[in-house]
């Protein structure tokens, strides 16, 4: 019953996607933020994510952390962006 139940749950969240409707799905912003301190040093995580809400399949990603602490300091970024132009995916393929 278990197996049967994960395998509706998959089918239903990969069934926009097969189809090509994930960015249909609305505008979307995500923001988050996370610092910690403490006797060992600091950290400082964030990410955001965001899609244009004219539905024309533009949508980014960054990530970025930073720590400090008694050995030193490091810090790494990844970001991530996309322009699919006006052919809006497979609704600009179908002229909807």
């Amino acid at each position: 019953m278990r197996k049967l139940n994960r395998g509706i749950a998959a089918g239903l969240i990969s069934a926009p996607l097969v189809l090509g409707f994930a960015g249909v799905a609305g505008a979307a912003d995500f923001e988050g933020t996370q610092s910690v301190a403490g006797p060992e040093g600091v950290q400082s995580s964030q990410t955001t994510a965001g899609a244009d809400s004219n539905g024309d399949g533009r949508v980014s990603y960054e990530e970025s952390h930073s720590v400090a602490g008694p050995d030193g300091a490091a810090t790494q970024q990844t970001s991530s962006s996309s322009d699919s132009g006006s052919d809006g995916g497979l609704l600009g393929i179908l002229g909807l």
